[in-house]
């Protein structure tokens, strides 16, 4: 008999700290009050390639992976100068690497390191890339994820407010909805492409909800000998190989998001060269109310495109477009396709009211939290009296 209890303690362990991550998650959580969202309102337009030096272009990686969970010091270790020597290879001027909950130090010789990784270990995929990151967050929720326990996750990585946060793969295993995305706020990117999808109506949600979010664009690559997951998406960032310059273009949307047409590129020495050849964006101005944009050479189309992911305009076979930005506009985003296929994002131009930043985090909603967690506690002063009551009466 003592064996049979031994044996099924760890079963009864297991059952009750399910019990306490269910109970901390859904009824002790913090609970918020969602302000609805609006459009952006402003009197003035925000540019964000207004200073733009034309010989800052860099080439950025930010999202990929030495290892999976798990996998041994040795591998890593293997995996890290692979990665490093690859992206250096193909002329990248920064090289991010993003490990699950560590952050790998391997680049940190170079004044343009940026500290990051990927926090979020839970199934459902909820997880956000944590960029100049002075340490890893081991909070998370282990059960489908409510609005308010993104939100909150969200505010816990932006306590330490140096850090740019990118809300990453809103896709996958429906870790983020439409409606999460109107509302969640307190954080910088969406990283719209990955080698394997594009998430572009998430931003557009986002866009149209009236939050000032930039995007971002990464491999997001577990297996660089796999072709597919290596330079097929990037930033290229209007910046001075400097961390906190990185970090400033990064917050201020000084950069714009690229997918490689991999249909075209399948070799490493063919995406170098495809990397050395791509068109420049060397003009960016608004001017009465009128976007133009200028590219050194021609491309196959450059779109305008507005709320809701609407196409407002588009221009055919050409290295320039413009735009009139009407009262009705509430931002105006480009996406450009090269002749190669290869296309590019750029971040919006937005209606704000002379200062931008973060949206701040919806304030808490103390009734309602503390009332959740008066049931927690009655219950278990409930508990106890029972107990007393059985053990003395």
């Amino acid at each position: 008999m003592i064996f049979i209890k031994k044996k099924f303690i760890p079963v009864w362990f297991i059952l009750i700290f399910l019990l306490l991550a269910f109970i901390v998650q859904y009824v002790v959580n913090v609970k918020y009050t969602f302000p609805e969202p609006h459009s952006f309102k402003g009197d003035y337009l925000y540019n964000p390639y207004l200073t733009i030096d034309t010989a800052k272009w860099q080439i950025s990686n930010f999202h990929a992976h030495t290892h999976r969970f798990p996998s041994s010091r040795k591998y890593k270790a293997r995996n890290t100068q692979y990665l490093d020597s690859l992206y250096a290879y193909l002329g990248y001027n920064i090289i991010g690497i993003s490990d699950y909950q560590n952050i790998n130090s391997y680049e940190s010789k170079h004044e343009w390191y940026v500290p990051g990784y990927e926090h979020g270990y839970q199934y459902y995929k909820n997880h956000q890339l944590v960029l100049n990151a002075k340490k890893v967050s081991w909070l998370d929720y282990f059960f489908r994820q409510t609005l308010n326990n993104k939100q909150f996750v969200i505010n816990q990585l932006k306590k330490d407010t140096s850090v740019v946060l990118t809300l990453v793969h809103p896709i996958l295993r429906a870790a983020l909805s439409f409606n999460d995305l109107k509302y969640l706020t307190n954080y910088n990117c969406l990283e719209v492409i990955d080698n394997k999808y594009l998430f572009l109506s998430f931003y557009d949600t986002i866009l149209s909800s009236g939050h000032p979010v930039f995007l971002m664009a990464d491999d997001d690559s577990h297996n660089l000998q796999n072709p597919v997951e290596c330079a097929s998406c990037f930033n290229i960032i209007n910046t001075v190989l400097a961390r906190d310059s990185i970090l400033y273009a990064l917050k201020r949307g000084h950069s714009f998001s690229v997918k490689l047409n991999l249909d075209k590129y399948r070799t490493n020495e063919a995406k170098k060269s495809a990397l050395m050849n791509l068109p420049k964006l060397i003009e960016y101005k608004i001017k009465n109310d009128t976007i133009s944009l200028k590219l050194n050479m021609n491309v196959k189309t450059i779109k305008f495109i507005g709320q809701q992911g609407i196409i407002e305009k588009s221009t055919e076979n050409s290295n320039n477009g413009s735009y009139y930005f009407s009262k009705e506009d509430t931002y105006i985003r480009n996406e450009i396709e090269c002749l190669d296929g290869t296309l590019y994002f750029l971040n919006p131009v937005l209606r704000y009211n002379g200062i931008l930043k973060v949206d701040p985090s919806p304030p808490i909603d103390v009734f309602k939290t503390w009332a959740f967690r008066s049931v927690i506690i009655l219950l278990i002063l409930g508990l106890i009296i029972l107990y007393y009551k059985k053990v003395y009466v």
